[in-house]
């Protein structure tokens, strides 16, 4: 089983083309790729649940904290010129100082009564957190994919929403990478090396990030028979209409209060 499920993961990542048709092929490709992307992204939050339950259980050291702070606000004013000003600089301190004690007043703030103990609250918490993100993968996975495949259709595809939804959940695999990447996020605290940790976990981020695109694509171009240009293009064109989108809001709204400025004026 273990063989079998390591060749069907190399074939994914290395778009071996009888792989993908395989998995097209088998009656229940669908199922078999629901549970791939809940399995991922159960896989991928694992460690930062676990690492996230033992850090609640420990108290946080506002002092600290506030030390660490004070530390680099000192750096950042000693070496930034825009900073140098003393009027400036006492004014900031001021309100650096009242918003530290408005976070130990709310640390010190006492929960709401709750019938479970602290400890079984936070784990169930985390609990839930964590079994919720696969549904978030599935969600935005199913929602992208309907896009795609709207386009598809648009350009002479051929696929059934069941056998684009199989398909596309291989862009899955290549996230496998992001549980190498969670350990290497608990490595990145050790000093001097954690920098290099942090810089390989972003690389690890950014190379699972495009393995999956181009997987998405192969997947798109396999199940509609399309080529790799116009598979590609009907998979960007939903993120590259939201960017258009979300450019002609921010322009909107910076013109709407350029002129209600130019208006109260």
């Amino acid at each position: 089983m273990m063989r079998e499920l390591v060749a069907f993961a190399r074939g994914v990542l290395t778009l071996n083309d009888a792989t993908f048709a395989a998995h097209l092929a088998s009656r229940d490709a669908l199922k078999r790729g629901l549970l791939l992307m809940v399995s991922v992204a159960l896989l991928v939050g694992l460690i930062p649940f676990l690492s996230g339950m033992a850090s609640s259980f420990r108290s946080v050291d506002m002092a600290a904290v506030e030390r660490e702070a004070e530390r680099q606000i000192e750096s950042s004013l000693q070496f930034n010129p825009a900073w140098q000003n003393p009027e400036f600089q006492s004014t900031f301190r001021q309100y650096f100082q009242m918003g530290f004690a408005i976070a130990r007043d709310v640390m010190a703030i006492k929960p709401n009564v709750s019938f479970l103990p602290p400890w079984l609250e936070r784990l169930m918490r985390a609990f839930g957190e964590w079994l919720s993100q696969p549904l978030a993968w599935l969600g935005a996975w199913a929602g992208y994919a309907l896009w795609v495949m709207l386009f598809a259709k648009l350009l002479g595809g051929r696929a059934t929403l069941e056998r684009m939804l199989a398909a596309t959940s291989l862009f899955v695999v290549p996230h496998l990478l992001d549980v190498l990447g969670s350990l290497l996020t608990l490595l990145s605290g050790i000093q001097v090396a954690g920098a290099c940790f942090g810089l390989l976990n972003t690389l690890i981020g950014v190379v699972a990030w495009a393995w999956g695109i181009v997987v998405y694509v192969k997947a798109t171009a396999v199940v509609n028979e399309f080529s790799w240009g116009r598979a590609t293009l009907v998979t960007l064109l939903p993120a590259l209409l939201v960017a258009l989108l979300a450019m002609l809001l921010a322009i909107v709204a910076v013109m709407g209060i350029v002129l209600s400025a130019s208006g109260a004026q």
